[in-house]
């Protein structure tokens, strides 16, 4: 049904009265060059009316695209939010057939995928399901355009654009794992701080889709962290190391646990997990091990907006980094590394083997 209401052809003209809002030029209009809060974007339900959600003050107000009833582009309300994403105002809806048409006040509840309205009527309630027509991956649509903001302001484009996050050593080589994204805009020019030294890091191989990169340091680590041969398992306890925020919080690295929620990412992505433990910018490349083995389950990579979910953070597996180590001819030591299971333990490994990773 998404695909069929998401191919509809809205550049008609409705009800043979004026220029029909199309979907492209809602989104340029009233959407465009921000980031949108949940319900914003273009919705239908299932009898196929395509309203367009736009800020509006303290609320939003709805603009129809297309209408069994109304005009394209006529004011179909306006919405609050309530608790718990429902929103709620003097919008209305027309339902039922052309000869007992039905009208009645609207209510939504919405997420950041699809949604439900309800309302109420003489004859009763009645509710039918919405689908999100645009933007279709909530996420990436925010963060394109925040990053096309950033882009603006970086006017030199031959300046190296500074970035942060964490990475950790794999093997004994001075090979190092983080995100692409993080060292996306260094120019190659990445650097780590190990023990508080400085060290060139040379980029050595990149993988936009997983979003991984492999860094290479002229350091000899006896310390590095080993790739669990075990597949991941919803409830496993795991502990994240990182710099969220970078040096700005602290130097010091610091943890944090909790369990792998899923085995899937955002819209199903297979090559990586959920995760409830906290992560915030500058934890983005860090490790994700097993709280009992040390053995990494996980790349930290990214989480929703805190604003509308909470403790919703993803990791890529390590099966895909291994495959990525494997793909770039790095080899890697699977044997499992015995240790005792105290605390002082696991976070001295993780000290030794995680650092900060930066670009100026």
């Amino acid at each position: 049904m998404k695909k069929l209401l998401g191919i509809i052809v809205l550049g008609l003209l409705w009800c043979n009265v004026g220029v029909a809002l199309t979907q492209q030029s809602a989104i340029d209009q009233y959407l465009s060059d921000r980031k949108l809060d949940l319900i914003e974007g273009v919705w239908a339900d299932g009898s196929g009316n395509i309203n367009v959600y736009a800020k509006s003050g303290t609320g939003y107000r709805i603009i129809r695209s297309k209408h069994n009833d109304e005009n394209s582009g006529a004011n179909g309300g306006y919405l609050n939010k309530g608790s718990n994403n429902y929103y709620y105002g003097d919008s209305f809806i027309y339902y039922g057939s052309a000869s007992s048409r039905r009208k009645c006040e609207l209510t939504i509840a919405i997420n950041v995928y699809d949604g439900v309205w309800k309302c109420r009527d003489s004859r009763g309630p009645i509710s039918t399901n919405l689908y999100r027509l645009w933007p279709q991956n909530f996420q990436s649509h925010n963060a394109k355009f925040e990053k096309k903001k950033n882009a603006e302001k970086a006017k030199d484009k031959n300046k190296v654009q500074a970035s942060s996050g964490t990475a950790f050593f794999v093997t004994k080589k001075g090979h190092v794992i983080t995100n692409y994204h993080v060292v996306e805009g260094c120019m190659n020019k990445s650097k780590i701080i190990y023990k508080d030294i400085k060290y060139e890091a040379k980029l050595l191989a990149k993988d936009k889709y997983l979003d991984l990169a492999l860094l290479k340091t002229e350091l000899d680590n006896e310390h590095y962290i080993s790739i669990t041969n075990k597949r991941p398992r919803k409830l496993q306890r795991i502990i994240a190391a990182g710099y969220p925020l970078g040096k700005a919080l602290s130097d010091d690295l610091k943890f944090t646990s909790g369990i792998i929620s899923s085995l899937k990412g955002l819209e199903d992505d297979s090559t990586r997990i959920q995760v409830d433990a906290a992560l915030n910018p500058g934890n983005s490349g860090g490790p994700i091990v097993d709280e009992k083995t040390g053995e990494l389950i996980a790349v930290a990579v990214s989480g929703l907006d805190k604003e509308t979910t909470e403790s919703i953070n993803f990791g890529i597996k390590a099966g895909s980094v291994k495959n990525f180590l494997d793909s770039n001819q790095i080899d890697i030591d699977l044997s499992v590394k015995k240790f005792s299971l105290g605390e002082i333990d696991l976070a001295s490994i993780l000290e030794n083997a995680t650092v900060y990773t930066y670009c100026e």
